[in-house]
């Protein structure tokens, strides 16, 4: 039996031959915190939760396995699971054709771009400990860039219902993140340079509303209180204005000198960004954004 659960174990893991820069950060690290990952894939964009040494890789993970669960058609009920096949062989075997979790996929339109959105319900306890707690997750890719940006929250008490759309963003403990590959760590001159973006917040993934506008980026070596980022996204009545924004020479922007509630990274040489902007005073209120350079 143990040679069998390491043999699952190492069949998570994956292996890269490339190891990726990652950044990111989240409203809550005790609870969400971006790092190179060590599962599904190796030292890419990647996710942990509740302080575990586990770091899921997105592209590997989740967004891979909710894509083979969606690939492979709808059940009698209309909706799509992860099951142990979508993981791997071995997973397969151990779980056999047990609902992992109930999973969507949406397309995101703004300003003629697109925001691809995954989304995972989890249905079961995990039976081994090296296997994720990833309770309710929402992941934004940015696109052309390995950036993702999205919201976790702890599984809901009727987690293991058939049918859900109910993923448990109104928990207090649901966080707002993001994480991605090769982050900006000089920036490049930019004038007016214009970003797509889109915010989540308390997705709904067969009805899906999310924030969008345009940003604008303006940085030159030297240009003080006039390396800004500007703009707002917009969602419905809500507006998330971006005020008093600087932009830093290591790629990273924030107003932690005003109303401290932005704050964010500059990826691939400054061709994409996401960050969190915080509605309110609790970790719960932030709203995890991405897009990419026009």
């Amino acid at each position: 039996m143990k040679k069998h659960v390491l043999a699952v174990a190492l069949s998570f893991a994956g292996v890269s031959t490339f190891a990726a820069t990652v950044e990111g950060d989240s409203s809550d690290l005790a609870k969400v915190k971006p790092g190179q990952s060590t599962l599904f894939g190796s030292a890419n964009a990647g996710l942990s939760f509740n302080n575990t040494s586990t770091v899921i890789d997105l592209a590997g993970g989740p967004v891979l396995q909710v894509s083979k669960a969606i690939a492979r058609g709808v059940e009698a009920n209309g909706k799509s699971y992860i099951k142990g096949r979508d993981v791997n062989f071995l997973a397969g075997i151990l779980l056999g054709d047990k609902k992992i979790a109930q999973v969507w996929h949406n397309e995101v339109s703004h300003d003629g771009a697109s925001t691809s959105i995954h989304s995972a319900r989890q249905m079961i306890v995990p039976p081994l400990p090296f296997m994720p707690n990833f309770g309710g997750l929402v992941i934004g890719k940015v696109q052309g860039s390995a950036v993702y940006f999205g919201e976790w929250s702890p599984k809901g008490a009727n987690f293991a219902d058939v049918a859900s759309t109910d993923l448990n963003m109104g928990s207090a403990e649901r966080t707002a993140w993001y994480s991605g590959e090769n982050p900006t760590k000089s920036m490049p001159t930019l004038v007016n340079a214009q970003y797509k973006v889109v915010g989540i917040h308390q997705h709904k993934p067969e009805s899906p509303n999310v924030y969008s506008g345009v940003l604008t980026a303006s940085y030159a070596s030297g240009g003080g209180d006039k390396n800004i980022l500007t703009g707002s996204l917009t969602r419905g009545a809500s507006t998330l204005a971006f005020n008093d924004v600087l932009i830093k020479a290591n790629g990273t922007f924030d107003n932690l000198g005003s109303t401290k509630n932005i704050s964010g990274q500059f990826y691939n040489n400054a061709n994409a960004l996401a960050g969190i902007y915080k509605t309110g005073t609790a970790a719960k209120d932030g709203v995890a954004f991405g897009g990419a350079r026009r």
